[in-house]
């Protein structure tokens, strides 16, 4: 009886497996936008989830908690196809058009200058 007897082949090397090609590298492209003295950072990712799809957010940057018609928090992402961004005029433009048209409500109205009025007894 022989034990821990160990095989005298040689060890046989795994095939090599070909390579999965890597996903194309996500650039993001970062630009200013100023509305209505409010500051903003604007950034695009193309081919975020997909090809053709990209992903743009817009960030409050200064006054803090300033207020956009497009969100209550500072910030906002969107999802959408690479050509209807371009047919749009790109995200900064995208995001301009959409914060004016959502700036002509009654809604936004009354939200930016109660923003502006201040609370006197927030703390």
């Amino acid at each position: 009886m022989t034990t821990g007897s160990k095989s005298k082949t040689p060890a046989r090397k795994a095939a090599a497996k070909p390579k999965a090609p890597k996903p194309a590298h996500k650039k993001t492209a970062t630009v200013k936008l100023v509305w209505r003295d409010v500051t903003c950072r604007v950034k695009h990712t193309p081919n975020y989830l997909s090809k053709g799809w990209s992903h743009i957010e817009i960030i409050v940057v200064s006054p803090k908690k300033a207020p956009l018609p497009i969100t209550e928090t500072g910030y906002r992402s969107h999802f959408l196809d690479e050509d209807l961004l371009k047919k749009g005029g790109g995200p900064v433009t995208f995001f301009l058009d959409w914060i004016e048209r959502e700036a002509a409500t009654k809604a936004w109205a009354k939200a930016e200058f109660k923003w502006r009025q201040g609370d006197l007894f927030a703390r």
